[in-house]
């Protein structure tokens, strides 16, 4: 491999790394005024957040499911740190959104008896 295509492959991951970054900080930021819309027991702009944030997790995912899918087509994806770092926010990004989906349900439920 010659040392500009690494270059360009290195570019190009980083380049998707930080694009998952940025959308699955924009959803955690999403979900983080979900929650204080729940505290404030504003039920419909907790659901609006939460929904904005599941549509940012949306985006990240796909980005990292066309990279995973790349190299289970056979495309040998190198590893990187920042990838990891990326996958690694998304999954909890999704997972804060679930949590956060549950909590919005069951406060407006107990919030009407």
């Amino acid at each position: 491999m010659e040392k500009t295509t690494y270059i360009e492959e290195n570019d190009q991951l980083n380049q998707l790394s930080m694009n998952i970054l940025v959308h699955a900080g924009n959803a955690r930021d999403h979900l983080v005024q979900a929650l204080e819309s729940l505290e404030n027991m504003d039920f419909e702009k907790a659901k609006k957040e939460v929904k904005e944030a599941r549509q940012e997790v949306v985006v990240a995912h796909g980005l990292q499911t066309d990279t995973l899918q790349l190299e289970a087509s056979g495309e040998q994806i190198r590893y990187s740190t920042l990838f990891c770092h990326a996958q690694d926010t998304l999954m909890t990004a999704q997972s804060e959104i679930l949590i956060g989906e549950h909590l919005v349900r069951l406060f407006e439920a107990f919030s009407q008896k």
